[in-house]
């Protein structure tokens, strides 16, 4: 899965992209399990390439690309 969200100043808090993703999946039990960013930086709040696990709850893992461009 890819997100991509452009023309803004941060990414979502976790949590709602959390949510986010499982309304998007109709998977209740959906949970992050990682956050990375590609470029390896600390500012997890601001816009980037980031590597997004979701445990799906039923033993798989959802990998997800999410690019946030900045203003």
């Amino acid at each position: 899965m890819q997100i991509t969200i452009t023309h803004c100043r941060y990414t979502p808090k976790w949590e709602t992209l959390q949510q986010m993703i499982q309304e998007a999946t109709n998977n209740p039990k959906a949970r992050l399990v990682k956050i990375s960013r590609l470029d390896k930086g600390c500012n997890y709040r601001a816009p980037g390439v980031y590597t997004i696990a979701i445990n799906q709850g039923n033993h798989t893992t959802l990998p997800i690309t999410l690019v946030v461009e900045g203003v």
